[in-house]
């Protein structure tokens, strides 16, 4: 057992640092291959993240507060080419943030693989999945309607607690919500408040949380300019709360010059930094937190709808980049069952790493859709089985995997070009098309030809209980594919 947990940490270390492949279907083999430092610097340039760099080059720490990601990308390259260039011969290669990515243990290696499920072969010493021989063809589910006021209704009880919690959870992923509701569900969806919680509870809880947030707020409201001369994270964490604050949706009226709303964005941000200093403040987290701002119009609710958010998503801010490394190779791994032909010629051009994805995963589609189409997504992907994002960052692939391989894009013009896609991605599309490709993915479960570590990544249940729950619910309401857990 004890080797078996070790085996388990192991891989999934590597899969943090490396592109990891399965090399053979049969005897769950792999293969590792370096990430490509300088593909992910261009990614980040290219997508126009984060801030330019300053003209007079500051100190190493100083860089890191004020731009974690690119500093440390750049810091880890220049080990990642000496390991490159050792390894390679001079060439240079290439989760709760919902549940992390388990790789299979001793018990799942020593399981015999249909061979017939994934065809693979080794190019260079890294896997590429060819196309998978058993999966179903690709079909757009038609969206169910939007949870009403009525509909909620019927699910609470005469206490104000909330029944069949999967079921409307269902719902809510299949349809989205009206608008009106968004002020009270979302609040469930990101357990600011427990679904069991009854009317009576829920005013405790808010009166608590309420008082929680002045308390954080006040700590650094009260420190003195000579108290923050001597507190080096706390200035810089502010000072780059500020410079974010001011270009975050500055087009919505809600955040418009001299506003209320810019300046409950900065005091919310400046709070969580006390609330998790462990973590702080790191640039892209203004972007996950102006949609709840706007939805909630509460500076208390706002915060504690969005301290719920960052803790499913926090691992996309390390500064080791491990958190979102894991969930490209994630990515990898499903555009391979998935997208089999576009997973192949990425693999070509040397860009199967996965970086073009990037900003689609850092702040889950933020920057590609208007505030009123993110609204419908995040309370999709909030409802929605675990790491459901890589299925809906697969869909948008789809919608561009023909104009990529037919013009023959490299790495740096499908950078550009996923760049150039926002704001142009059709949402109700994407999200059919996701929804089309669980399906296949839950028909090939069905069939016992689901790779365990997918399975996994996806949350899935047990064949025989899914098969129970996708009847049931394919009865009730088509196009219902997965119970939510």
């Amino acid at each position: 057992m004890d080797d078996a947990n070790n085996l388990q940490r192991l891989t999934e270390h590597l899969a943090s640092h490396f592109v990891v492949s399965l090399a053979d279907a049969a005897t769950h083999f792999f293969t590792t291959k370096p990430h490509d430092p300088d593909a992910l610097h261009m990614s980040l340039t290219e997508l126009n993240f984060f801030t330019a760099p300053q003209r007079k080059k500051p100190s190493l720490l100083t860089r890191f507060v004020r731009d974690p990601y690119t500093t440390g990308l750049n810091e880890l390259s220049k080990i990642a080419r000496v390991a490159s260039d050792y390894a390679y011969g001079g060439v240079s290669s290439q989760h709760r943030l919902y549940e992390p990515y388990q790789m299979p243990t001793y018990r799942q290696l020593d399981t015999p693989a249909d061979p017939m499920v994934l065809a693979s072969s080794v190019e260079d010493g890294f896997e590429v999945f060819s196309k998978p021989t058993v999966l179903s063809k690709l079909q757009s589910v038609a969206r169910g309607p939007e949870v009403t006021e009525a509909e909620f209704k019927l699910h609470l009880d005469s206490n104000g607690q909330v029944l069949r919690v999967d079921e409307l959870k269902q719902k809510i992923f299949r349809g989205g919500m009206q608008m009106s509701l968004r002020k009270t569900l979302w609040k469930y969806l990101l357990d600011y408040i427990p679904w069991e919680a009854s009317t009576e509870e829920i005013e405790g809880i808010y009166k608590k949380r309420s008082s929680d947030y002045y308390r954080m707020k006040q700590q650094w409201k009260t420190i003195s300019a000579d108290q923050e001369s001597r507190f080096f994270l706390l200035r810089e964490r502010r000072s780059l709360i500020e410079k974010d604050v001011f270009r975050t949706d500055r087009n919505l009226p809600y955040f418009e010059e001299n506003s209320k709303g810019l300046e409950l964005l900065t005091d919310i941000l400046n709070t969580y930094n006390m609330y998790n200093f462990d973590l702080g403040y790191v640039q892209g987290m203004s972007d996950l937190l102006s949609p709840l701002l706007v939805i909630m119009e509460s500076e208390v609710d706002a915060f504690w709808c969005f301290a719920g958010f960052l803790t499913r998503v926090e691992r996309n801010f390390d500064l080791d980049q491990a958190g979102t490394k894991l969930q490209l190779s994630q990515l990898n791994l499903l555009v391979s069952l998935l997208l089999p032909d576009l997973s192949a010629y990425l693999d070509q051009q040397d860009a199967a790493n996965m970086y073009f994805c990037f900003r689609w995963i850092l702040v889950w589609f933020k920057r590609e859709f208007n505030i009123t189409e993110i609204y419908r997504l995040w309370e999709v992907l909030w409802a929605a089985p675990p790491n459901y994002h890589l299925i809906c960052c697969c869909a948008a692939l789809e919608a561009v995997k023909n104009f990529i391989i037919h013009s023959r894009l490299d790495f740096a013009a499908i950078l550009k070009h996923v760049n150039d896609t926002a704001y142009n991605i059709e949402l109700d599309k994407l999200l059919s098309t996701a929804e089309g490709m669980l399906q296949q993915l839950y028909d090939l479960r069905q069939r016992g030809g689901l790779p365990d570590e997918v399975v996994e990544l996806l949350g899935m249940p047990a064949v025989a209980a899914a098969a129970a729950a996708s009847s049931t619910a394919s009865k009730s309401r088509p196009g219902n594919v997965l119970r939510v857990q």
